[in-house]
């Protein structure tokens, strides 16, 4: 039995208040997740059912702390709760529901990276002009026109972008992935959508089934996400939302702070519970975030406060430059490390852009600190992986075009271009894809015998491969097709050393592993089911820290973190906040919402740095210090004697860089 005595008076009502809409205003650091799994634990003590409630979050690390913390409470019946991602809660309804919605059941979901190659295609068949275009940009304003309810463009000619363009590449990119039976991530939450409120019947079977919603990060939910939501709990009204306006900073990519603003809107008769003692940063941290936000107009009025009284001054320093500004923190940094005794993993430089990394990178190798740049190659984005994975999609769903040709010459087998192209003339012809064409090369009369053969023995390899499938486990396919490619063909060719050649090896071989361990926890365990978890995984998870080493990122990475010892770097005009984004009210309301969630993320050290200068397309622009820094109390804040004033000459801010290095280099001489 969970006793809800374990919180503060405001996590207890939160949790206990299982009936009706619940808004629960969660400032940082004031235990969000500590009061989420406490209120789970708390419903099915009161009886409710695993498989009633649905908790919705936005990362795949968020819902397995959550699921584990749960866990930990009540026992093994959490694993019965369905917590996942809005993605992966939109891939399993499409599972359940393929049929209805014009799919078979072992689709394929495209990442980022094919929708952008399958856009290029489109505009490479439309327009001899199709180089002025960029994919990626096409890609964005295809998303944003789009309709859930028909897939119907609302767009209109802007920027140098034809509308008939726009279409003609839209209706092809849909023809596509109807003809691979492929999905792209919009329609993980378009096609539930569409369905609930296309199939009356299936929309009260998950009403039925999902009588308690409960959603973390609310404050970043899109209007899609909104809709599917709302749709589900239209009948009972048991959602609980969680979340915290101050901290929405997505609206680049399409987040919704009125969601969060508007919810006693959408329910009159909502329960408000502000959640404001925090637990992690010091008064004096606190009280230079609340300044800082308290000048958005807009906002759910909320005061952070801890008991942990006092804390050190916020040190701010002005640099001359980008370089000196690294040399600043990282001095810093180490010295704090020495005093402290901190691991390297207590220290976090923040900054608005990843372009701001280079100078730190140079600092932090040349004293030999060990560091991360969070946002660099995950696993999945490896060249091996992503070619296994697409010669496993091809085996679960021979549809897969776009699978297919990134694999069809690799290793190389002989494949050119041309022959390619015959190819999909020859599968266009039969009204087939083209992993079917493969076992009919002979057909294709203008094909050279080399590329013939080579195409008849991928198909027949493929083909054996997918039979073993219906009668062997996963993994044990998975580990026979990887011997069955030669792939270390391909990496002896492109890899500079025996040893890149076995790491790379390794890597595909973890792959496998993973393969293993999804058998392990899966009741009905499939190629096609592995597939789509791993493309929700590469999509949704965060990255995670390397132990033992300083983390480099941006503040939107950082979100959801804290660390004892803070740097923001870059705090002057036009990078925080950005120059675009100030031009708007609503753009420059989010710009205070990062600066706040960058001060919030420090518990006990926090130091805010600026150049006086920086390089900007070869010449030196002079630097003023961020507007955000004015609405810090002067009494929170340690203006440096040296180099922390505008004013401040270069002599003497070389000359503090200059005692710094010299510090730097006693420490690094003592035993």
């Amino acid at each position: 039995m969970i006793s809800l005595d374990d919180l503060n008076p405001q996590q207890r009502e939160a949790a206990r208040t299982i009936e009706g809409p619940v808004l629960v205003l969660s400032g940082a650091g004031t235990g969000k997740t500590r009061t989420i799994t406490y209120r789970i634990a708390h419903m099915l003590q009161q009886g409710i059912a695993c498989e009633n409630i649905l908790a919705v979050t936005f990362t795949n690390k968020a819902a397995r702390e959550m699921r584990q913390r749960v866990r930990t409470l009540v026992g093994k019946r959490a694993q019965q709760i369905q917590v996942s991602t809005f993605h992966s809660l939109g891939a399993r309804m499409v599972r359940e529901h393929a049929a209805a919605l014009g799919l078979r059941p072992h689709f394929s979901i495209y990442d980022g990276g094919e929708q952008v190659a399958l856009v290029k295609k489109a505009l490479r068949g439309i327009s001899v002009t199709w180089k002025k275009y960029k994919p990626e940009d096409i890609l964005f304003r295809l998303h944003a026109a789009r309709g859930w309810r028909d897939d119907t463009l609302t767009i209109r000619d802007a920027d140098g972008v034809d509308s008939a363009v726009l279409h003609s590449v839209w209706d092809t990119y849909r023809a596509t992935l109807r003809s691979a039976n492929a999905v792209d991530f919009e329609d993980l939450l378009f096609l539930p959508l569409r369905l609930l409120h296309t199939h009356k019947d299936v929309l009260r079977q998950y009403r039925e089934r999902f009588r308690y919603i409960l959603v973390d990060e609310y404050q970043d939910t899109n209007s899609t996400q909104f809709d599917l939501l709302h749709t589900l709990a239209g009948t009972h009204r048991n959602i609980c939302v969680v979340g915290d306006d101050d901290q929405s900073i997505y609206g680049w990519r399409g987040a919704e702070v009125r969601n969060i603003l508007d919810f006693e809107k959408h329910y009159p008769h909502a329960k408000v519970i502000r959640l404001e003692e925090n637990y992690r940063s010091t008064t004096t941290i606190l009280n230079a975030a609340n300044a800082v936000i308290s000048k958005n107009a807009e906002r759910k009025a909320k005061r952070l406060w801890t008991q942990r009284r006092g804390g050190a001054k916020i040190r701010c320093v002005a640099a001359v430059d980008e370089m000196d500004e690294a040399e600043l923190v990282v001095a810093d940094l180490m010295m704090q490390q020495r005093e402290r005794t901190l691991p390297p993993s207590a220290f976090a430089i923040l900054m608005r852009m990843n372009t701001q990394a280079r100078p730190f990178e140079e600092v932090l190798r040349r004293y030999k600190v060990p560091y991360v740049v969070v946002g660099g190659m995950q696993f999945y984005d490896r060249k091996e992986i992503k070619d296994f994975l697409c010669y496993m999609r091809v085996l679960a769903n021979p549809q897969d075009d776009e699978a297919l040709l990134r694999i069809i010459n690799v290793p190389a087998r002989a494949l050119g271009e041309t022959s390619i192209e015959r190819l999909g003339r020859a599968a266009a012809q039969a009204g087939t894809a083209l992993v079917p064409m493969l076992s009919r090369a002979e057909e294709i009369r203008d094909l050279q015998p080399a590329a013939r053969h080579a195409m008849a023995q991928l198909g027949a390899m493929l083909e054996t491969h997918r039979q073993m499938l219906a009668q062997q486990p996963p993994a044990q396919v998975a580990r026979a097709l990887w011997a069955a490619v030669d792939y270390r063909r391909e990496l002896e060719t492109s890899s500079r050393t025996p040893q890149e050649v076995d790491e790379r090896m390794a890597n595909a071989q973890a792959l496998i592993d993973s393969i293993a361990y999804y058998e392990q926890h899966t009741q009905e365990p499939t190629m096609s089911g592995f597939l789509q978890q791993t493309m929700l995984l590469n999509r949704d998870d965060d990255e995670e820290l390397s132990a033992g080493k300083v983390a480099v990122m941006t503040v939107h990475a950082a979100k959801g973190l804290e660390f004892p010892c803070v740097y923001i770097a870059g705090a002057h005009q036009g990078i925080m906040p950005h120059a675009k984004s100030a031009l708007t009210a609503t753009g420059m309301a989010e710009e205070r919402r990062l600066f706040y969630v960058a001060v919030t993320r420090a518990r006990d050290h926090l130091m805010i740095s600026y150049p006086l200068a920086r390089m900007r397309f070869g010449a030196l622009e002079q630097c003023a210090p961020s507007e955000f820094l004015t609405d810090i109390p002067g009494e929170l804040m340690d203006w440096d004697k040296n180099a922390a004033v505008r004013t401040a000459t270069q002599e003497e801010t070389a000359g503090f860089v200059a005692l710094f290095k010299k510090q730097l280099a006693e420490q690094q001489q003592t035993p």
